[in-house]
């Protein structure tokens, strides 16, 4: 039982040792790029939500 989890924890950390890890600066940069998608998302669901809530007082 001990041997089986033991051989799992060497041939996990043998498969992380192969992964290629991003540099810090594709890291800033993805992150840069996920805040402007979100940021410019927010201001155009922003945009839909004031035009549909003015069109909808105009129907009351």
């Amino acid at each position: 039982m001990f041997a089986r989890l033991i051989r799992y924890f060497q041939e996990a950390r043998a498969e992380l040792a192969r992964v290629t890890w991003p540099t810090r600066e594709q890291v800033v940069e993805g992150t840069q790029a996920i805040l402007l998608f979100t940021l410019a998302f927010m201001v155009i669901l922003g945009l839909y939500d004031t035009v549909f809530r003015f069109l909808i007082g105009l129907l009351r």
